[in-house]
C-alpha cells in the first residue's frame, strides 16, 4: 500500500492519506481540485506515490518545518512557524516535514507565510503543483537464517547495514537508515542474495560470544561494519582502529559494552553536527553548543574519508563531549541467550542501544528475594492506595475499603495464592538507572520497569481498521469506576488533525469480551477487575489465554495484577500494551489511566508513554509495557511528540525544557523546532531550554491544546494550562 490523495465531499482541497500508519495531512486550496496521477520517479527524493492539482495556493492546519530548494539542489530556505519568505519565478522542490513525507515540485514564483497555527504557500499564479509521498514505514528486505553458533550470529549482524541508504555522516538522518533484514533461527547459515554488508572497510572485531555481538549490533548497523571475531574488541577502518575495551581486556566485559556505547554515542553525535554542511545546511542548536567545546572544522570533516573523519572525532576526549550529547532514547538489556538473535532486527532498526544485564541477576536466595520484594512493595505503596482497589476479594466485593487490611499487606504479598496474574517473585529483574528515556528488556524474567520485548509481537499483524480513524475500544466493568472513563472518553474525544472513533461498553459479559477482543480496533482500554484467572465480567471470569485469536493492535489493562492477561493478548495477536504488576488504588489507577490516555492520544509510543506516566503518576511505578515499545498509534501535532518541563509557571519570562521522543515515523537522528522561540533547530531527544514569555508560551500552546506539559511533577495538557493560567 501506497500514500493516496483523497478529496473531500464539504471542502477544498485534498488530503494525503498513508494506509500503512493510518497517518494523514490536509492541504486546501481556494477553489476544487481534482487530483491527477503522476510519475513517482519525477522527484529528486523517493516518494512512492505522486498527483499534480492545479491551483494558485496550499493551505496547511498548522504550521510545519519546511525546506525551499532551487533546481539545482541547493537549500534556499528553511522555515517553520512566524516566518515568511518570498522566490522570484523559477523551478522549486519544496519539501514539507509533516506526518507523510511530502515534496511539492512547482515552476512559479513562491511566497511562503508561516503562523503558530497555519501556514499558507501561495504562487504567483494559478500553476500545476507536482505531489510526491513517501509513508515512513519500513519494511525489511529479506530473512537471514542463523544457527546458534555464535559466528554464524555474526555474519548474520553483518547483514544490518545493507538497509542504508547511505554510508556517509547523513545516514544519521533516520530516513537514510532502512530497516534491517529480518533474523530467524535455524539449522544452517543462509543470507539471501543482496543483503551483504555495503562495502564500508568497516569491520568490527569481538570474541565470538553471543553477548558480545549482541552489544556490537546497532554500531554494526550504523556503520555498514562485517563483525568477526576478535579478541581485541575494536572497530577498524583503514588506518583508524577504535578499541573497546580501554586496553582493559574482554575480561571487564561492562567496560567494553561502555566503550561500545560511547563509540556509537559519539560518532552518531558528530555525525549529525557534520552533517549540517551537506544537503540540509541549516542552523543547528547542538552544533552550536558543540563549537563551543570542541576546535573542529565541520566543512573540512563532510568531506573527509571515514577513517579520518573517525580519527578526528575521537581526538576528543568522551567526557568533553558529555554533556554536549542529547539523550538516548531507549536502553534495551538483551539476556545473552540463542533465541534473542531474532529480536535484534527490531530493536536495532529504532537505533537503541544494547547491553547484557548486569551480574548478578537471578542469584539472590529465596530468603532475599522474599525480604526484599516486601520491602519493595511496601515502599511503593502510597496513602491513596490504602483505600480501595482494584482487586475483587473472593466473596466477589471491591477488596480492600479502608485502612485495617492496609497492615496486611507485606504478608498478602507473600502469599502465593495472592500473587496470581503476575510473574512469580523470583522472576522479576531490576533495572539499572540509566541516562535514556526508556528501559526494555528482552529475555526471560520480567522487568520491574520499562518494557518486556516479546519478539512474537513484532509479527503479530492485525486486521486493518478504518484508514480515516483511530478506533479505541472502552470497556468499563465496574460502575463505581466510571470516573476513569468519564476522564478518557474527553481525551480521546475527536482531534482537530485527527478523528478518534469511540467505542464504549459497560459491564460485558465474558462472552461479549471474547467478541469484543475479536473485533478489530486500535486500541483496547479495559477499566475494571483482574484477578489473576482473567477479566471479572457480571457473568462469571473470562480469561484470555482460552483466545484461539485477538484483532486489537494495542491495549492497556488498568486492572490490578493484569500481567498475565496481557501477556496472552499478544500471545494471541496483539502488537503490545501497558499492564500493572501490582494491586492498584481505583483513585491512583484513574490518574494513571487518564494520563496514559494523553500520552497516547498525542502520539506517544507505548514504551515512551509508560516511562513518562511512571514518572509522573503517584501509581506509575506499578506498571510496565509489553511487546513492541515503538508500537505508536496516533500522530503527533508536534510531529515529534514533545514533552515541556515548566521551571516556574508563574514567571513572566518562562524556562522550559523540551524532550523529544522519537517515533518509527521520526526515529532518532530526527531534527525539531520549538514554536515558543525563534532559534535554531534541536536534535528532537532534547534537551533543549528554551525562555519565552508567558503570554506568548499561552499563545502557542492554545494551538497545541494538546501537547503535554510537566508542572510541578505533575502532567497537564497545554489546552489545560492555558484554561488555568
Amino acid at each position: 500500500m501506497v500514500p493516496r490523495f483523497d478529496t473531500f465531499d464539504d471542502a477544498t482541497g485534498f488530503e494525503v492519506v498513508d494506509p500503512i500508519e493510518t497517518r494523514r495531512f490536509t492541504l486546501s486550496t481556494p477553489s476544487a481540485v481534482e487530483p491527477t496521477p503522476a510519475d513517482p520517479d519525477s522527484f529528486r527524493f523517493p516518494v512512492s506515490s505522486a498527483c499534480t492539482v492545479v491551483t494558485s495556493a496550499l493551505t496547511f492546519p498548522y504550521a510545519v518545518l519546511t525546506y525551499v530548494w532551487d533546481a539545482d539542489g541547493d537549500i534556499l530556505s528553511e522555515l517553520a512557524h512566524d516566518e515568511s519568505a518570498e522566490f522570484p519565478p523559477d523551478e522549486y522542490l519544496i519539501e514539507l516535514n509533516v506526518p507523510v513525507k511530502l515534496y511539492l515540485h512547482v515552476e512559479a514564483g513562491v511566497r511562503v507565510e508561516s503562523e503558530t497555527d497555519s501556514m499558507r504557500i501561495e504562487f504567483d499564479r494559478e500553476t500545476t503543483v507536482a505531489v510526491g509521498a513517501r509513508s515512513f514505514s519500513e519494511t525489511p528486505a529479506g530473512t537471514v537464517t542463523t544457527t546458534d553458533d555464535p559466528v554464524d550470529a555474526m555474519a548474520a549482524v553483518s547483514t544490518f547495514g545493507s538497509a542504508l541508504e547511505t554510508t556517509t555522516c547523513e545516514r544519521s538522518w533516520p530516513t537514510l537508515r532502512g530497516h534491517p533484514p529480518l533474523i530467524e533461527r535455524g539449522d544452517e547459515l543462509s543470507i539471501p542474495d543482496g543483503l551483504d554488508a555495503p562495502e564500508t572497510g568497516v569491520t568490527v572485531a569481538v570474541p565470538p560470544e553471543h553477548e558480545a555481538v549482541y552489544a556490537v549490533a546497532p554500531l554494526a548497523y550504523y556503520f555498514g561494519a562485517e563483525v568477526v571475531p576478535g579478541e581485541t574488541p575494536r572497530l577498524t577502518v583503514g588506518g583508524f582502529e577504535r578499541r573497546f575495551d580501554d586496553g582493559a581486556g574482554v575480561e571487564d566485559w561492562a567496560g567494553v559494552e561502555d566503550g561500545v556505547v560511547r563509540t556509537l554515542e559519539q560518532a552518531f553525535f558528530l555525525d549529525c553536527a557534520t552533517r549540517t554542511e551537506g544537503h540540509y545546511s541549516v542552523e543547528l542548536a547542538d552544533r552550536n553548543r558543540l563549537e563551543s567545546l570542541v576546535d573542529l572544522d565541520f566543512a573540512d570533516l563532510y568531506g573527509m574519508p571515514l577513517d579520518e573523519q573517525l580519527s578526528a572525532y575521537f581526538s576528543i576526549p568522551y567526557s568533553t563531549l558529555a554533556d554536549a550529547m542529547p539523550a538516548w532514547h531507549r536502553i534495551a538489556y538483551v539476556r545473552p541467550d540463542p533465541e534473542n538473535v531474532e529480536t535484534l532486527p527490531h530493536l536495532v532498526n529504532d537505533l537503541s542501544i544494547l547491553r547484557t544485564p548486569p551480574q548478578p541477576t537471578y542469584e539472590e536466595t529465596d530468603e532475599m528475594r522474599e525480604t526484599q520484594s516486601a520491602i519493595d512493595d511496601f515502599k511503593r505503596a502510597t496513602p491513596s492506595d490504602r483505600g480501595a482497589t482494584r482487586r475483587p476479594d473472593e466473596a466477589g466485593g471491591t477488596g480492600w475499603t479502608d485502612e485495617t487490611d492496609w497492615v496486611d499487606q507485606i504478608d498478602w504479598t507473600l502469599e502465593t495464592d495472592r500473587r496470581r496474574g503476575v510473574p512469580p517473585v523470583e522472576e522479576y529483574v531490576d533495572m539499572p538507572d540509566v541516562d535514556a528515556h526508556e528501559l526494555a528488556w528482552v529475555g526471560d524474567g520480567t522487568p520491574i520497569r520499562g518494557t518486556k520485548v516479546l519478539p512474537q509481537a513484532f509479527r503479530n499483524e492485525t486486521s486493518d481498521t478504518s484508514e480515516d480513524l483511530i478506533d479505541v475500544t472502552v470497556v468499563c466493568n465496574d460502575d463505581e469506576m466510571r470516573e476513569e472513563w468519564d476522564a478518557v472518553a474527553e481525551v480521546y474525544a475527536k482531534r482537530e488533525t485527527f478523528d478518534f472513533d469511540l467505542d464504549v461498553h459497560f459491564d460485558v459479559s465474558t462472552s461479549e469480551l471474547r467478541t469484543l477482543l475479536q473485533t478489530p480496533t486500535d486500541l483496547f482500554h479495559y477499566i475494571g477487575h483482574i484477578d489473576g484467572r482473567g477479566f471479572e465480567c457480571p457473568d462469571g471470569v473470562f480469561d484470555a489465554e482460552t483466545l484461539d485469536g485477538v484483532e486489537i493492535e494495542a491495549f492497556v489493562l488498568n486492572a490490578c495484577r493484569s500481567h498475565d492477561q496481557g501477556i496472552a493478548l499478544i500471545d494471541a495477536g496483539s502488537r503490545g500494551g501497558i499492564v500493572s504488576l501490582e494491586n492498584v488504588g481505583n483513585r491512583t489507577a484513574v490518574e494513571f489511566g487518564e494520563t496514559l490516555a494523553k500520552l497516547v492520544h498525542n502520539g506517544f509510543s507505548v514504551g515512551s508513554a509508560l516511562a513518562i506516566a511512571r514518572k509522573h503518576t503517584v501509581v506509575g511505578t506499578h506498571y510496565i509495557s509489553l511487546g513492541d515499545p515503538g508500537l505508536t498509534l496516533a500522530q503527533s501535532d508536534d510531529v515529534i511528540p514533545l514533552t515541556y518541563v515548566v521551571e516556574d509557571e508563574s514567571a513572566d519570562r518562562m524556562s522550559l525544557t523540551i524532550r523529544g521522543y522519537p517515533t518509527r515515523d521520526h526515529p532518532i537522528g530526527s531534527v525539531s523546532k520549538s514554536y515558543l522561540e525563534d532559534g535554531p533547530q534541536f536534535l528532537s531527544t532534547g534537551p533543549h531550554e528554551v525562555l519565552s514569555e508567558r503570554e506568548r508560551t499561552k499563545e502557542v500552546l492554545a494551538d497545541m491544546p494538546h501537547t503535554p506539559l510537566i508542572i510541578g511533577g505533575d502532567l497537564v495538557l497545554g489546552r489545560e494550562w492555558v484554561n488555568d493560567s
